[in-house]
């Protein structure tokens, strides 16, 4: 009843205080804001109860919002038990780098066997990551008041019958190894999918007709030491079907999505996010985060990167099929989807709202447009001054030219370019679908940009 619908809406307003009264210098205008707002809408509720469900993803919102400011907080989480009889540890911790990081080492290798259950197939890799995944996680959720938890919990209770089999086993799985609820495990999958700024690249060499695909990713920006838990989690994974290698991806121990993968002979991808789109240029976390939640609860609008991971491990997908697949499917969120193929000419930039494909921009080097470069901003855009990593890209491509365009050259005369490396940046990834190559590198530059 209307009764009920305004006290979930007074309790929201509560709890938006309270996260004012332990965040003062950082969240306490925008929250009262937002408190105010909700107690209007309570008021309001019995003409205009279609206005609760976005509401009450505010919480939520709050909390990536904070996470991604306030790098190192003291935690303000107790312990809580998990469902059923598993125990769950304290969702506490600090972030810290858990080991020293060596630019340019190659990220290690895993395999991953999917004629496993889905919940064991990453016990392997958990267990050798476990330390560096739980310090992670439980630093992240160091922001959230139980409250909060709370809300959360609801939400992962309500999304969770509706999650692919797949997705849902697996983090199951990952969250029992790690001594952590699948709600966190959840969310910080969702995390990954709507925070890390990124370069992209598609280049063709003209004299071997080779195709190669490369990127730096960015991740933590304003969480310096996030960046740092990130490089003890990077990993390529070899995930294995019927005991032979079906395609490889570039990933973070406890993440089930695929943000950079190959799969070899057919295609290469990787995701970039959309940022600064709108008649304001503002940053798009908050329109991210509620499209993300909006999917989960309302519509069949999917994580872009769980997309990606089951176009990767399906046997019939062709470029052409998963261009068709990723410039129709709707999606949670804005992004880009930066996808290469194996033979001359297959490469394109797919830029997407969250339901629609607003525009595809294809290789084209026979009018001398032989490579394609994406970061986060619509390319026919002009960059923002305070993040210009594109027109550097571009003309190190240029100075390196396409007749001797290679793996090596792109990562050490193009990835290896400051602001393309910043401080951010947490691997580089090149691969070459048609001669079925693929290398990852830890990435660590200090006196680099900080983006």
């Amino acid at each position: 009843g209307s009764d009920d619908k305004e006290g979930t809406l007074l309790g929201k307003r509560n709890i938006l205080l309270g996260c004012s009264a332990r965040h003062p210098d950082v969240t306490q205008p925008n929250l009262q804001t937002l408190a105010s707002s909700l107690n209007a809408s309570a008021a309001a509720t019995k003409h205009s109860s279609g206005k609760m469900r976005v509401w009450s993803r505010v919480p939520i919102v709050c909390f990536l919002c904070l996470s991604l400011v306030v790098g190192e907080v003291a935690s303000l989480a107790p312990a809580r038990p998990g469902r059923g009889s598993v125990s769950v540890g304290p969702r506490r911790g600090k972030l810290a780098p858990l080991g020293s990081t060596v630019d340019g080492a190659p990220l290690p290798r895993y395999r991953v066997d999917l004629d496993q259950p889905p919940g064991v197939r990453w016990n392997d890799v958990m267990k050798e990551k476990r330390a560096a995944a739980h310090k992670t996680i439980t630093g992240l959720f160091t922001l959230l008041p139980e409250e909060i938890h709370t809300e959360v919990d609801k939400l992962v209770l309500h999304a969770e019958a509706r999650l692919p089999d797949w997705a849902r086993e697996e983090m199951q799985g990952i969250a029992a190894a790690l001594n952590v609820t699948f709600g966190d495990v959840l969310l910080v999958n969702f995390f990954f999918e709507i925070t890390p700024f990124c370069t992209s690249i598609l280049a063709q060499n003209s004299r071997t007709g080779h195709l190669f695909h490369a990127r730096n990713l960015d991740f933590g920006f304003g969480m310096p030491s996030f960046s740092d838990n990130l490089r003890d989690l990077a990993m390529d994974v070899e995930f294995i079907k019927g005991g032979e290698p079906a395609f490889m991806v570039t990933t973070f121990a406890g993440y089930v999505g695929a943000a950079t993968g190959m799969r070899p002979g057919v295609f290469s991808v990787t995701v970039n996010e959309r940022e600064m789109t709108g008649p304001l240029p503002i940053p798009n976390l908050l329109k991210g985060v509620l499209n993300l939640i909006n999917a989960l609860e309302t519509t069949d609008a999917y994580p872009v990167t769980w997309a990606t991971r089951e176009a990767l491990e399906d046997d019939a997908t062709t470029f052409k099929s998963v261009v068709k697949m990723f410039s129709e499917r709707p999606l949670a969120t804005q992004i880009y989807l930066i996808i290469g193929g194996a033979a001359q000419g297959e490469g394109v930039v797919l830029t997407r709202d969250h339901n629609s494909l607003l525009n595809a921009w294809e290789m084209d080097a026979a009018s001398g447009e032989w490579f394609l470069v994406q970061t986060n901003y619509d390319h026919w855009l002009p960059m923002p001054i305070w993040d210009n990593r594109r027109i550097p890209a571009e003309k190190a491509l240029k100075k390196v030219g396409t007749d001797a365009i290679l793996a090596s050259a792109i990562y050490s005369n193009v990835l290896s370019l400051d602001p393309i490396l910043n401080k951010l940046t947490v691997y580089s990834t090149i691969m070459s679908c048609g001669e079925g190559k693929y290398e990852s590198f830890s990435r660590k530059c200090d006196g680099c940009s900080p983006i």
